[in-house]
């Protein structure tokens, strides 16, 4: 079975993620995001592949969001202090930088721009 390695990223002083996460090939991984404490942030999660922009992959404001690509969800739990990515089947091609923010840094399919 090959390995899979996804590397996150430290994003702001109001988020911790860690460095790297890895799993087998076929494996559920789970990437975690500590927030601190929020108020009404909704939570957004990202991934970026070599030599691409950041690609919008899920949010949340609380509870279970299924994510269609990658395969997998979004959990956020009540007190909302954190969040988890869980890829259902990791895979060799979701091996990509992987960040969690507290506002829509990259722009949603579908959504207008807000000026």
């Amino acid at each position: 079975m090959l390995g899979l390695a996804l590397v996150l990223v430290f994003v702001s002083a109001e988020i911790r993620q860690p460095r790297s996460a890895e799993a087998l090939a076929g494996a559920e991984l789970n990437l975690t995001c500590s927030h601190g404490s929020l108020t009404t942030e909704t939570i957004f999660w990202y991934r970026q592949f070599a030599s691409r922009g950041p690609q919008y992959i899920v949010s949340g404001y609380q509870g279970i969001v299924n994510s269609i690509d990658p395969e997998g969800a979004l959990h956020i739990p009540e007190d909302r202090k954190s969040s988890t990515l869980s890829l259902r089947r990791a895979r060799l091609a979701d091996a990509a930088v992987y960040y969690c923010a507290l506002r829509d840094t990259v722009g949603q399919p579908g959504a207008a721009p807000v000026q």
